[in-house]
């Protein structure tokens, strides 16, 4: 219940939120159930895609799409311990992973309008469609920034790069699972 009330002060972009989250190395862990939190979502992104494959094609696709989703629930991460031990912020690593982590949801559900219409389109409107993903992605980017600013404790211009960062590493994942 902790948690929940977390996130519904960190949507707020309110700094008192990060108090409400288990900052300890158990915290850390049991913070990975976000990714269980988030598969449905997801799993529907991907359904679309697999629904026109054959059997074969739609088995490696999903081994594929799954090691991906694994590897970017860990990648950024084991990015940030390195980050934060560089920057002198490790103390403040679980405090801003494990809200990063219990986030998640919050941006998945912030994604799913735009999922869903790319099962039940209105219009043809391509234009609207890729607008929108747009001003996703730039809302995602700022609470990426906040949470770095004020989890991990470091300056704004790094909060900056760490949402890059976690922008670029999950463009990267993408586009290698997507070319396998």
């Amino acid at each position: 219940m902790l948690t929940l009330q977390g996130i519904r002060r960190l949507s707020r972009f309110d700094q008192v939120g990060f108090l409400f989250f288990d900052a300890s190395r158990k915290g850390f862990w049991r913070s990975f159930a976000a990714a269980g939190v988030c598969l449905p979502i997801w799993a529907l992104a991907e359904y679309q895609q697999v629904a026109s494959l054959q059997n074969e094609a739609a088995l490696r696709f999903l081994s594929i799409q799954i090691s991906a989703y694994a590897i970017s629930w860990l990648a950024y991460p084991l990015l940030v311990l390195q980050i934060a031990d560089w920057f002198g912020v490790w103390p403040n690593y679980y405090r801003y992973m494990v809200a990063y982590n219990w986030f998640q949801p919050v941006l998945q559900l912030i994604w799913l309008p735009l999922v869903l219409l790319e099962f039940f389109p209105i219009g043809d409107d391509r234009d609207m469609l890729a607008v929108l993903w747009l001003l996703l992605e730039i809302v995602q980017g700022a609470y990426g920034w906040f949470l770095a600013r004020f989890g991990l404790g470091v300056s704004a211009s790094t909060a900056l790069a760490l949402a890059v960062i976690d922008s670029a590493l999950a463009l990267l994942i993408d586009g290698i699972a997507a070319r396998l």
